[in-house]
């Protein structure tokens, strides 16, 4: 991987779309209107992957709030090992998932890999 690239996930057989690797935080608001801090793992137009303490059950619907971007509406398809995945109602257009993923990216810290680390 060259030097500010994002990692992209293989496409696995029957997933929609390619997942970009992120690490976002954002808010999540279920039914009942309680807001919850998640962190977005990885994301594609289709869904994503986050983090976080979410009290939702496979098939619930909420809110997901990203930084410049209305809320979407999304749906817990799984949950497994304090990690959930859910697919949008409406796909991310691919400009919009290309402006949240550079806005994802972090620079490596100083020394993080050694002297010249993050330079």
């Amino acid at each position: 991987m060259t030097k500010g690239q994002l990692a992209i996930l293989p496409t696995p057989e029957g997933r929609k779309a390619e997942r970009r690797v992120v690490n976002l935080a954002a808010r999540l608001r279920d039914p009942g209107a309680r807001l919850t801090e998640i962190d977005v793992l990885n994301l594609s137009t289709g869904g994503f992957m986050a983090q976080g303490e979410l009290g939702l059950e496979p098939g619930s619907h909420a809110w997901l709030k990203l930084p410049g971007l209305e809320p979407q509406n999304c749906k817990l398809v799984w949950i497994k090992d304090g990690k959930a995945g859910f697919e949008f109602a409406n796909p991310l257009h691919p400009a919009t998932l290309e402006m949240l993923t550079a806005a994802g990216r972090k620079p490596i810290p100083r020394g993080h890999f050694g002297p010249q680390g993050g330079r």
